[in-house]
């Protein structure tokens, strides 16, 4: 029986939720060697009623975050997505990272949303690839201005070139995918045509090369790095999702794996795949224990909304 096509609601519906669905799960195994992790894999324990699902971090916070101003605004506005920011940081939000906090202590002191980024190495974290998969989802039916949106996305928090190229990765993988263009054989070729040379490019040239050498997760994950930085986090993301591009579940998992920084991994490469796959890919086991999943697919009502004018 052929499976029918998603349409743009499940592919929005599905990007949001299994990226949320990755960072809580990712959260619950995060900090673990791959080696503490790898007994398990390949026993088979890591299946949906097995694995344990963690809570929200600031991965699914921030990228629900990103939408709901996508959804109000009808586009990216730097303004309300720092407002944004900050009112969740007020809040008391969780796991915050360097970067990020300090950023958001400028905006607190009244610095500008464009200047208020953190600068320098220690800035080239993964903080905006996993909350720009919104900005993907409303480039669906338009790749122009895709770069402009995420770079004013991602400087409220990291000015770093790094980081906006890792998160252009992301963004440019999502937009494909929830227009049902991503070719799983491509993707990689075609982000690298937008990019400038950088770590982030040299590691996903690196991904594809383990790709085509067929490297299971245990080795290539490693090998490309597990750590925190957009030029670790974001190659280990593709190549977790080309690996099996048809299998949300796998993608998920073997994102979860290599052990590291497993949250927002799993939220990246969850995220390509809901948008590549659609909400009806997703385990219902996984939809039934995601803390908040209603709030979550309101929001992608109200984003697919703007996606689809």
């Amino acid at each position: 029986m052929t499976t029918p096509t998603p349409d743009i609601a499940s592919r929005v519906a599905g990007c949001l939720l299994t990226a949320a669905i990755g960072d809580c799960l990712g959260a619950a195994y995060e900090g673990y060697s791959g080696t503490d992790l790898a007994e398990a894999y390949y026993e088979g324990r890591f299946q949906p009623g097995s694995m344990t699902m963690g809570e929200w971090t600031d991965d699914t916070s921030m990228l629900v975050a990103t939408a709901k101003s996508i959804a109000e605004r009808g586009r990216v506005d730097g303004e309300h997505l720092a407002s944004s920011y900050l009112a969740w940081f007020e809040r008391g939000g969780r796991g915050i990272g360097r970067a990020t906090y300090h950023a958001m202590k400028r905006l607190q002191s009244g610095t500008s949303w464009n200047e208020a980024g953190e600068k320098g190495e220690y800035a080239a974290g993964n903080g905006v690839a996993m909350r720009v998969a919104p900005i993907g989802l409303l480039h669906a039916t338009d790749l122009e201005g895709l770069a402009e949106d995420v770079r004013d996305c991602g400087v409220i928090t990291h000015r770093n070139e790094e980081a906006i190229a890792g998160a252009f990765a992301v963004a440019w993988a999502v937009a494909r995918a929830a227009a049902g263009e991503l070719d799983p054989e491509t993707i990689i070729l075609e982000v690298l045509d937008q990019l400038e040379p950088s770590r982030v490019s040299d590691g996903l040239s690196e991904a594809a090369r383990l790709l085509e050498a067929d490297e299971p997760p245990l080795t290539a994950l490693p090998k490309l790095s597990v750590g925190g930085a957009a030029f670790e986090t974001v190659p280990t993301a593709f190549y977790c999702f080309l690996r099996t591009p048809e299998d949300l579940r796998e993608t998920v998992v073997s994102s979860i794996v290599g052990g590291g920084d497993t949250d927002t991994r799993a939220c990246i490469a969850g995220g390509i795949s809901g948008a590549y796959n659609g909400r009806e890919a997703i385990p219902a086991k996984w939809l039934a224990e995601l803390p908040l999943r209603r709030g979550i697919e309101g929001v992608a009502e109200q984003l697919c909304d703007v996606v689809s004018q």
